[in-house]
């Protein structure tokens, strides 16, 4: 498929990321906003076509960032999502649903993606902080009303291999983030204990 930055650094480095989704929640997002994005830095989200997304909607959860209280407020979040935490995101802050703990260092990338701003796939555990951790990827995906200002993420979150059993299953003991800078199309990765 050609997208409004095929043949371009940029568009090199998020097909290198297409390369590594696993699952059709994080795939068919990256797809339909490259789709949606053209030649803009980041596309609005008033471009989201729910109807493109209609299969993987119950793992999507799409949030603002609220600059002046430097705060991300969920706007949706799929049935899968709210299953996670026990009930939708919807209308509640980052910092309402995630592990004090925790919390510095997921607000650090979603900054990154609206401060780079860059594209971030996630892989590895997910949920660590919980008592139900996943072996996943998450894709972060920037959003702007104006074709260049960030004011929004939308993202995926999908577990690699669903459990279908109580049986013990692999978990890795990292998360490896990849950014890819919208900007250059620099990549910069790193890998972090959990």
């Amino acid at each position: 498929m050609t997208y409004g930055d095929s043949g371009s650094p940029i568009g090199d480095a998020l097909d290198q990321i297409a390369g590594r989704l696993r699952t059709d929640s994080t795939r068919n997002l990256l797809d339909h906003w490259r789709t949606i994005k053209g030649t803009d830095l980041a596309p609005s989200r008033h471009r989201i076509d729910p109807s493109q997304l209609a299969q993987i909607l119950s793992s999507v959860w799409l949030c603002d960032y609220e600059r002046e209280a430097d705060r991300f407020r969920y706007r949706l979040t799929g049935e899968r999502v709210a299953t996670r935490f026990g009930h939708k995101l919807s209308k509640h802050y980052l910092d309402d649903n995630t592990d004090p703990d925790y919390y510095p260092r997921v607000h650090r990338y979603y900054r990154n993606v609206i401060d780079f701003p860059a594209v971030l796939y996630i892989y590895g555990r997910l949920y660590a902080e919980t008592d139900d951790p996943i072996h996943g990827e998450r894709i972060l995906l920037p959003l702007s009303d104006d074709g260049q200002t960030v004011h929004g993420l939308i993202g995926a979150t999908a577990e690699i291999v669903p459990r279908k059993n109580p049986e013990p299953r692999y978990l890795p003991e990292f998360q490896k983030h990849i950014y890819v800078t919208l900007e250059t199309g620099a990549v910069v990765e790193e890998s972090l204990p959990v």
